[in-house]
């Protein structure tokens, strides 16, 4: 069997019967998980970030900080097509 190039899955349903099986899931990167997861915590002299409060990465404090700001940056662009659709349409 193949090994997963990240270790991390997201699916979309979980089903119990006399195993567990997930049903549509996507393999991501850490990457994935800091741009669009939950809050980020950052324990600077450590490195490690608390990805809503349970996930936990490590990081440099400044790539910590930065992918911070690069996901802010992001949520408020995407923001902004959702509100103004039209905008998008111009630029293409």
């Amino acid at each position: 069997m193949k090994a997963f190039p990240h270790p991390f899955l997201v699916f979309l349903e979980k089903v119990e019967t006399n195993r567990v099986f997930l049903r549509d899931t996507t393999n991501i990167s850490p990457f994935s998980i800091l741009l669009f997861g939950g809050a980020i915590s950052i324990q600077h002299q450590t490195g490690l970030l608390t990805i809503d409060g349970w996930l936990k990465l490590t990081a440099s404090a400044q790539y910590a900080v930065l992918f911070k700001e690069l996901r802010s940056t992001l949520h408020a662009l995407l923001k902004e097509l959702i509100r103004k659709p039209e905008v998008s349409s111009m630029h293409c």
